[in-house]
């Protein structure tokens, strides 16, 4: 059975897509390339991960979605800059489904974990995940960063520099978000279009010595 990982380059996601594996689910990566809201470095160490990731998850491929015009929409476009992260998580989570359609995937996992972000409160998750077709996996929600750090060391994956943050984290993100009042507001401001005009950008890392410069190049689209 196959399960769409969303893999930033941060600590937690590459974590909890090891665990998952290790429960006998092959992994299909899905990175969102978000520069120009955050630096170029941040696809390096990103790619670095999945350099890392493929001899232990045995993935063929990494789908990478350009995400600038997605979240430049969505910056652009919120009634609210508090709302931000949970309709560009929403977003995140409806390009999941349709990859999960189109690689017969059964569920998709995230490296979420119960309040470490203002995105993560119980009420955040519950809104970002409604409407979804497909069961969201968070193997680590209810475990603290340095509990993540000890098991990133103990599956030898951890790296010291990570992917950097999201210039586009607005100051004071909502942490109480309703469910349908959300959905509500990703359908009206017409998110569905932005995304599906964007798929035709998406491409597939499958040799990760390939050049980085052009990686950088598709991935900034």
């Amino acid at each position: 059975m196959r399960l769409v990982c969303l893999i930033s380059g941060g600590i937690d996601s590459p974590v909890a897509s090891v665990l998952m594996s290790k429960k006998g689910f092959d992994i299909i990566p899905l990175h969102f390339g978000i520069y120009p809201f955050t630096c170029e470095e941040s696809f390096r160490r990103a790619v670095d991960t999945f350099k890392q990731l493929q001899p232990i998850l045995g993935f063929s491929k990494v789908i990478v979605y350009p995400w600038a015009e997605v979240l430049s929409t969505i910056a652009n476009s919120c009634p609210k800059d508090s709302y931000r992260c949970l309709l560009c998580r929403k977003s995140m989570f409806k390009v999941a489904e349709k990859i999960c359609d189109q690689n017969s995937a059964t569920g998709i996992v995230t490296g979420e974990a119960l309040g470490q972000k203002a995105s993560q409160t119980l009420a955040n998750l519950t809104a970002t995940s409604y409407g979804i077709k497909y069961p969201i996996l968070r193997p680590l929600i209810g475990l603290d960063k340095s509990e993540v750090i000890t098991i990133s060391k103990k599956l030898a994956i951890y790296q010291e520099h990570h992917a950097s943050c999201c210039y586009a984290t607005p100051k004071k993100p909502a942490v109480g978000m309703d469910a349908q009042t959300l959905d509500k507001m990703w359908d009206e401001l017409g998110f569905q279009k932005v995304i599906e005009r964007n798929f035709e950008k998406i491409f597939q890392i499958q040799k990760f010595d390939e050049d980085i410069g052009s990686l950088l190049e598709l991935a900034f689209t």
